[in-house]
């Protein structure tokens, strides 16, 4: 087969460099290199612009792709696509079929002790008890603002300035991705981005979020292993009937949840502490979840583990240099997971929960502490908020407390301001932000032009 003649007549001549001697010669350019060069151009210039396409990607579609493993470009794999509509739809087949059952638990099964629940019921409740609605939802103000104070005070140690409404708007972006990603993976690359486009730069953005994240997870654990503690040796001196929901496998699924949870605060301490033989058995576990096929890509998991460490540790030497600030941001982490617990007991009370001789300190703790274990033992539940766990363990604890009929209402009730509110309420920021955002954009060229 006769290969197709080249066209290599001169079309102009150029000045070089000889690369030994240095000196200028001439060099006559064909039609044939032109082409050449204006494609390997082209190529860089494709190249160029899917790399800016990239890096203007909007945040959410860098999660989806990183965190969860998806890629929503042209050359989607398959199997990618087939494990994303199966996980939608098993998860709302689970959820849908969770809310089914409890519906028809608390209506239609068979009980002489059961309130029927009508909108004349619901206005009755909530002419008598509306307070307790009323500080559910300062509960729920309360987690937005002390994670906002949290990020202000680190912001303060770490850049000189508080940021106060930044942070408060981080926070509220945080919780928003922590809400709508399965484990609660979204909100600390979202709260990085925020932090980063509204004036706070350079590692001070990066490091606000680990740093708050590390503490958040701390105090959790801390909660939790107390409350599960207390609950053992009966501490509070709580009844069987109450406490009911924790006298089975869910202490034992909270044992669980606090493990997986316990795995960052003990690593980074641990590498405070021992670096090297940290990042050994970092290595060692990584090899050992390849030998057991738990780990596809031992190499770089290692290194993405690694590095997520290192730095949350570098952090955190920052922030130790000021115990006082170190201590607050635990006391305040503290307080954002009891303020979110706080919104079960407030939602059990709005519903005429009451121990019968015990005191309402004593009822909040017992509430509180039982929130914690349950939301340990549903905590590495692969759903967003937990959906379907959450709902099915709190309409338990609902179900032992309340009258049949109202359990249901209830953790509907409780589901909506500690999760989709979240959702709501992120949502509905994100959406003024980008609107001024492009409006300001808009005022800004308008005053160039």
């Amino acid at each position: 087969m006769k290969k197709k003649k080249e066209n290599q007549t001169p079309v102009y001549k150029k000045i070089e460099f000889d690369e030994t001697t240095n000196e200028p010669i001439v060099v006559e350019v064909s039609a044939d290199s032109l082409e050449e060069e204006a494609r390997v151009n082209e190529q860089l210039n494709k190249a160029k612009e899917e790399k800016e396409k990239v890096d203007k990607q909007p945040v959410k579609h860098l999660v989806v792709n990183k965190l969860l493993g998806f890629n929503d470009d042209e050359n989607i794999n398959k199997r990618q696509k087939i494990f994303k509509t199966l996980f939608v739809v098993l998860f709302v087949v689970f959820v849908v079929g969770v809310l089914a059952f409890t519906f028809y638990n608390d209506f239609f099964s068979a009980s002489s002790n059961r309130v029927e629940f009508t909108w004349e019921a619901f206005g009755e409740i909530l002419s008598t008890s509306w307070q307790y609605l009323l500080f559910a939802l300062l509960s729920l103000l309360m987690c937005f603002v002390l994670k906002g104070l949290k990020l202000s005070l680190t912001c303060k140690n770490l850049s000189g300035k508080f940021h106060f409404w930044t942070c408060l708007k981080t926070g509220i972006v945080g919780h928003y991705y922590n809400s709508v990603t399965p484990l609660a993976v979204g909100g600390q690359p979202f709260e990085i981005y925020h932090l980063s486009k509204h004036g706070v730069h350079g590692g001070t953005a990066t490091s606000l979020p680990v740093a708050t994240y590390f503490l958040n997870q701390l105090a959790y654990v801390t909660i939790g292993i107390t409350a599960l503690v207390v609950f053992k040796n009966n501490g509070l001196g709580m009844s069987e009937n109450f406490g009911g929901v924790l006298y089975s496998a869910v202490s034992v699924l909270a044992i669980i949840g606090l493990c997986f949870c316990m795995v960052m605060p003990l690593l980074i301490i641990m590498f405070l502490m021992f670096p090297r033989a940290c990042a050994k058995i970092v290595h060692f576990v990584m090899h050992l979840g390849e030998k057991l096929r738990i780990v596809k890509r031992p190499k770089e998991t290692t290194y993405s583990t690694l590095k997520t460490v290192v730095h949350t540790t570098k952090c955190m030497k920052k922030i130790a240099t000021s115990p006082l600030l170190l201590i607050s941001c635990f006391l305040l982490s503290l307080l954002e997971n009891i303020a979110l617990c706080s919104i079960s007991y407030f939602t059990l009370k709005f519903f005429g929960f009451d121990i019968v001789g015990v005191g309402v300190m004593s009822e909040w703790i017992q509430v509180i502490f039982i929130c914690t274990i349950l939301y340990n033992a549903i905590s590495f539940i692969p759903t967003p908020g937990n959906s379907g766990a959450a709902d099915l363990s709190f309409y338990a604890l609902f179900q032992t407390n309340l009258m049949v009929g109202l359990a249901f209402p209830a953790m509907v009730t409780w589901r909506i301001l500690s999760f989709y509110s979240f959702i709501v309420i992120g949502f509905t920021y994100n959406a003024i932000d980008k609107k001024l955002s492009a409006k300001k954009l808009n005022a800004n060229i308008e005053k160039i032009n």
